[in-house]
């Protein structure tokens, strides 16, 4: 009975320590771009403008994503046109507010 005691004891050590060098061990750095922009508090992502139907916006992302949008959100002073690249801001603790601002890269 003393010997398993002393077997229990030695592999719960083990498992210990296995355990605490796993959580001191770095995690391995990701430097690959996000289309977050942590420090403003916005999600961004980029759209190309497809189509302009009066004062609404039409744009496609690289993925396949599509955008509608009116002119009042565009920021003031761009002017967007057909096959511009613009930049679409959304709340990122509220992503559900829908589009806060739109401007041309």
């Amino acid at each position: 009975m003393f010997k398993k005691l002393i077997i229990l004891v030695i592999l719960l050590s083990v498992l210990l320590a296995l355990v605490l060098l796993k959580n001191n061990t770095p995690s391995p750095v990701n430097n690959t771009p996000t289309a977050s922009s942590d420090s403003a508090g916005f999600t961004t992502i980029e759209y190309e403008i497809t189509d302009i139907k009066g004062e609404q916006y039409y744009g496609k992302s690289t993925d396949g994503t599509k955008i509608e949008f009116s002119a009042d959100k565009i920021s003031e002073g761009e002017r967007v046109q057909v096959h511009d690249t613009v930049i679409c801001y959304f709340d990122k603790h509220n992503f559900g507010k829908g589009l806060v601002k739109v401007e041309k890269k």
